[in-house]
């Protein structure tokens, strides 16, 4: 059974298949429309793509310096030494 079946036809016919140069010409102008205004969206989202990467590199590096500076924190020191001290079998 073809997989075809139950989508609409459509009333019109296929303008590629005109004889009409007129409407060829204008399907063509349609279809090149339509592909510049695709090709400029793939563009814009190329360009927000770039810029979440860039916002993404400085954040994990602004999140690698604040887990750098926790490291130093003698609080934080003294905690983790607690701990494992703590966790030791006696």
């Amino acid at each position: 059974m073809p997989v075809f079946d139950d989508l609409p036809v459509a009333d019109d016919p296929d303008p590629i298949g005109s004889d009409d140069a007129a409407v060829l010409r204008a399907e063509i102008l349609r279809l090149r429309d339509g592909l510049l205004a695709a090709n400029g969206r793939t563009e814009v989202l190329r360009d927000r793509i770039a810029e979440l990467e860039q916002r993404e590199r400085d954040l994990d590096r602004a999140n690698a310096d604040l887990h750098a500076e926790l490291a130093r924190n003698p609080v934080l020191r003294v905690a983790r030494t607690i701990r494992r001290r703590l966790s030791r079998p006696s």
